[in-house]
């Protein structure tokens, strides 16, 4: 079935994802330990680094007769800016600039003109939704004390994203056999999004100015997938889409103190 295809090539991307992150913070640790320097945890008012993230994205229907089919891996990557608020490294209020690569799939049924001979009134579809955006986050970040240079990390926050390009791609259920469409852009997308995160995570201090560390966050979209009223509707039952989306990030960061 395609959803068990799709469950196990996310499964198998998932599995290179992680073991790859396994071997970069195992060299890590091992750089670490080779780079022991006590850091006295007096920072600069501004600091930057570089954040990359793989993505678990996974859709909220909200539309009578939509479901959700499995979660799909994205990305997340950009450069962090942290404004300490104090002389230390401890309190910061957090923004930066990053693209976002995310979305999901959801199923449901809908009227299909797939050819000039093959028009279903109501055909089993499955669509992948993805969408690229520009997004500055605002939020707040909190470490704790050293513990043999390593740091706590909490941090909570927003992210204010604008919609850069997005796409879809349909599989129908017809007659028992799956057929596939183009992929194609999607034009039902709403340009602003809106979300909430928070996460947990550590610190390294490699040197006095320079730490890499490493961060899980949950995000949830606090505004609808798809454009208003009446611009994005099903085309069999006329009800509008709606649908968020929520994503957990593996982050790995370095910053410049």
């Amino acid at each position: 079935m395609l959803t068990d295809n799709l469950n196990f090539s996310n499964y198998t991307t998932m599995k290179k994802i992680f073991l790859t992150a396994a071997l970069i913070g195992f060299g890590f640790l091992i750089t670490c330990q080779a780079q022991y320097i006590k850091d006295d945890c007096q920072g600069k008012r501004i600091n930057f680094g570089f954040a990359f993230a793989p993505t678990f994205d996974w859709m909220y229907p909200k539309t009578e007769g939509y479901e959700r089919r499995g979660m799909v891996v994205g990305m997340r990557y950009g450069i962090p800016i942290n404004v300490n608020l104090t002389k230390d490294k401890f309190y910061y209020v957090s923004t930066g600039v990053f693209m976002e690569h995310i979305g999901g799939i959801m199923a449901f049924r809908d009227k299909i003109i797939y050819s000039d001979i093959i028009n279903v009134n109501s055909a089993e579809t499955y669509r992948h939704y993805r969408a690229t955006y520009l997004t500055i986050p605002v939020g707040i970040t909190l470490k704790t004390k050293s513990l043999s240079n390593f740091f706590i990390c909490g941090n909570a926050g927003f992210y204010n994203s604008l919609l850069l390009w997005a796409n879809q791609q349909d599989t129908y259920n017809l007659s028992g056999e799956l057929w596939s469409r183009e992929k194609g852009k999607a034009t039902e997308v709403s340009i602003v999004k809106e979300a909430a995160y928070a996460g947990l995570g550590f610190e390294y201090s490699i040197t006095k100015d320079f730490r890499a560390g490493v961060m899980v966050n949950y995000v949830h979209t606090l505004t609808n997938y798809f454009k208003g009223k009446g611009q994005a509707q099903n085309s069999l039952t006329k009800l509008d889409q709606k649908a968020h989306i929520g994503y957990v990030e593996l982050e790995a960061h370095i910053n410049f103190f």
